[in-house]
């Protein structure tokens, strides 16, 4: 029996075929420029600091030794402890930020409240002006933050940039919903918990990515507040390992009759910073385009 074609297929031009085939390639080609600085720092974490010096940067390991990641477990302070201040600051603080950051916004996104535009220009002037660095330290630390972990939080719990997104956002969304809940008897935060934060989830998942982000990476307000090292966070206790790292390579320092593996405990520091954050970022790089393309073109 001979087969019917389908309708509705449409047929590609000469042209067109070209085109996705070199689109296709080109982007073979970035993916690859992109990926391959990214496996030398795998390769280099995993190989001697001989093999380094000697060999340079390769694609495969010439001489497979673990001894950065021995050097950092071992001699460079409590990661275990580290990870785990690290996880529940960016956890919490990722929470906080984002509660906080979505009911500002979707508060000022609604035409009736009072004085909206007023709450906007304070958000929008710490933007411009800030009060500098000695009356922050000052505000920190008499607030009783300081050696504890809600010194890495609270400061950063807010963005404004990330408030004016979801703002866009919840303002682009038909206020006929509002309206329709407001008649079904439901208040403001359920209305906003149950219709507004779930239709503006590209949004959310959006700041959530840049709250991860910035709470994973920061190390700035653990020099400023922390001095408890078991209150380090990875990224400021890697810096110190990569600061004495250097200096101790800078004067010839030996230890176990070995030297100190310098560009393999970069690479391997690199790693451990950038590979759980990676994890997390499939789950919201679907949502990630969608939300800022909303939040920067309504309102």
């Amino acid at each position: 029996m001979r087969k019917r074609k389908n309708p509705n297929r449409i047929r590609m031009s000469v042209g067109t075929k070209t085109f996705n085939v070199m689109t296709n390639i080109w982007l073979i080609f970035l993916c690859a420029f992109t990926f391959i600085p990214f496996w030398l720092v795998i390769s280099a974490a995993f190989s001697s600091e001989k093999a380094i010096v000697k060999y340079g940067f390769s694609l495969w390991p010439k001489e497979f030794s673990l001894e950065a990641f021995e050097y950092l477990f071992g001699r460079g302070g409590t990661l275990v402890d580290a990870y785990i201040v690290t996880i529940t600051v960016t956890v919490i603080g990722t929470v906080l930020a984002v509660a906080i950051t979505t009911m500002f916004a979707y508060a000022i996104s609604r035409p009736y409240l009072k004085y909206r535009n007023f709450f906007s220009f304070v958000a929008y002037f710490t933007m411009l002006f800030s009060g500098g660095l000695v009356p922050w330290y000052i505000t920190v630390v008499n607030l009783g933050l300081k050696n504890t972990i809600w010194a890495m939080i609270l400061p950063m719990s807010f963005s404004t940039w990330n408030m004016f997104l979801m703002r866009n956002t919840f303002a682009g969304l038909p206020g006929e919903l509002v309206e329709s809940a407001k008649i079904d008897g439901a208040g403001e935060f359920r209305t906003f918990w149950s219709i507004m934060l779930p239709i503006a989830k590209p949004g959310v998942a959006t700041i959530t990515l840049f709250y991860m982000l910035s709470f994973w990476n920061d190390w700035w307000m653990a020099m400023n507040f922390i001095d408890e090292r078991k209150l380090y966070p990875l990224q400021y206790l890697l810096r110190q390992i990569m600061s004495n790292v250097k200096y101790a390579s800078e004067m010839g320092a030996i230890i176990t009759n070995t030297a100190i593996p310098t560009d393999a405990v970069q690479m391997a520091t690199c790693l451990m910073t950038i590979g759980p954050i990676m994890l997390a970022y499939p789950f919201l790089q679907k949502y990630f385009v969608k939300g800022i393309t909303v939040g920067a073109i309504k309102g």
